[in-house]
C-alpha cells in the first residue's frame, strides 16, 4: 500500500476513490473498503482511500476532546491490512475546512486524483459546513463524468453501526459490543514500561503498558480477558485497566496485564492488547489478601474461558 500525503509531486489516475475520516474502520467501513476493492477490480483501477487527520472535529470545535478509536498508525495498519492500494492522507486544517464540496472535488478528486468512480457512504457530508450531501454529488458527478456506489448502513440488531456507538461502548464497558461493531477486538498498544511492581508483589507480574498515541480511547476501567502479542507471539492473559484503588497509588488510569504462562523481561518491548471480554469492574479491597484472591478468581475465570472457547 502506498502512502501519500502531498500530491503536488505526485499523480494517481486511474483510480476508484472512497473519503472519509474512518475512524474505527468499523464494520459500515469495512463494507464501503469492500465495495471500493470490487470496483477497483471490475474496472482495472487503482482502490484509493481518502481520509483526514487530525480528526475533523478537533479542528472545527474549540477545545473539543475526542479520543480515538484508530490513530493515525493504527489506521495505517488497518488499511495496509485490507489491501487497498493507495492511502492519501490530508492535512485537515482550518483553511481545508474553508474549502466547499465543490472546490475539493474539482481540486483533488477531479484534477489531481483523477478518479473515475467514487464510493461514498449513504450518509457521508462534504466540504464547508458540510454542504455536500449524496443528492449534490450525483450533480457533480453528472456533469464530470464520473460514476457512483452509494453503499448502505450495516445494523446490529437493527441499530446502525457508527464510531460513536463504539465509543459510548467502550466506555461503557462493553468490549462485546464494541468488537461486534468493529469487526475485530479492539486493542490497545504500546510499550512495556516500568510500574510498582505491585503485581510482582501480589505473585501476578504484570506489565504496564505505556499507550503508543495519548489520544487513543482507553475502554471503561476494569478487569479483562486479552490476548496480548509480544515480539509477534500470542498470548492470553487478565488486563486491569483503572486506578489501582486498593492502594490509592494512581489517579491516572494505568493498563496492566498478567499474561498467562509467561516468564521473560519484555521491560521496553511493544506489545499489543486485544480486549475480548470483561470480567468484573474495578473494586477497591479491604486488604491486599482479599485482592490477591481476587485476582486468582480472575486468573481461573480467564482460563476457563479459554477452555470453552479456544479449544
Amino acid at each position: 500500500m502506498e502512502i501519500i500525503t502531498e500530491l503536488d509531486n505526485y499523480k494517481i489516475s486511474n483510480s476508484v476513490v472512497t473519503i472519509g475520516t474512518f475512524d474505527g474502520i468499523h464494520v459500515g467501513h469495512l463494507e464501503i473498503i469492500n465495495v471500493l476493492k470490487a470496483k477497483a477490480k471490475e474496472l482495472n483501477l487503482k482502490s484509493v482511500v481518502i481520509t483526514f487527520y487530525p480528526h475533523p472535529r478537533t479542528v472545527l470545535a474549540n477545545n473539543y476532546d475526542i479520543r480515538l478509536l484508530t490513530p493515525l498508525d493504527e489506521k495505517k495498519k488497518v488499511f495496509s491490512n485490507l489491501n487497498i492500494d493507495c492511502l492519501y492522507i490530508i492535512n485537515f486544517t482550518k483553511e481545508f475546512s474553508n474549502k466547499t464540496y465543490k472546490e475539493f472535488f474539482d481540486e483533488i478528486i477531479v484534477n489531481k486524483i483523477k478518479a473515475k468512480h467514487l464510493v461514498i457512504g449513504y450518509d457521508h457530508k462534504f466540504g464547508k459546513n458540510r454542504d455536500g450531501d449524496i443528492n449534490k454529488l450525483g450533480e457533480y458527478i453528472k456533469e464530470n463524468e464520473l460514476t457512483m456506489s452509494i453503499v448502505g448502513p450495516e445494523q446490529i440488531d437493527d441499530e446502525i453501526i457508527s464510531s460513536t456507538k463504539i465509543r459510548n461502548a467502550l466506555l461503557d464497558g462493553n468490549i462485546e459490543g464494541a468488537n461486534l461493531m468493529l469487526g475485530r477486538n479492539y486493542s490497545l498498544d504500546g510499550i512495556v514500561v516500568e510500574g510498582s511492581k505491585r503485581g510482582r508483589e501480589l505473585g501476578f507480574p504484570t506489565a504496564n503498558l505505556g499507550l503508543a498515541d495519548n489520544n487513543k480511547l482507553v475502554p471503561k476501567n476494569g478487569v479483562y480477558f486479552v490476548k496480548a502479542n509480544v515480539e509477534g507471539n500470542n498470548y492470553f492473559g487478565v488486563a486491569n485497566v483503572g486506578l489501582r484503588p486498593t492502594f490509592n497509588n494512581t489517579t491516572v488510569p494505568i493498563t496492566e496485564v498478567f499474561i498467562l504462562d509467561f516468564n521473560k523481561d519484555i521491560y521496553g518491548k511493544e506489545i499489543v492488547l486485544e480486549f475480548v471480554k470483561r470480567i468484573r469492574d474495578e473494586i477497591k479491597f479491604d486488604s491486599r489478601e482479599i485482592l490477591e484472591l481476587q485476582i486468582k478468581k480472575d486468573v481461573e475465570t480467564a482460563k476457563n474461558f479459554i477452555k470453552e472457547n479456544y479449544k
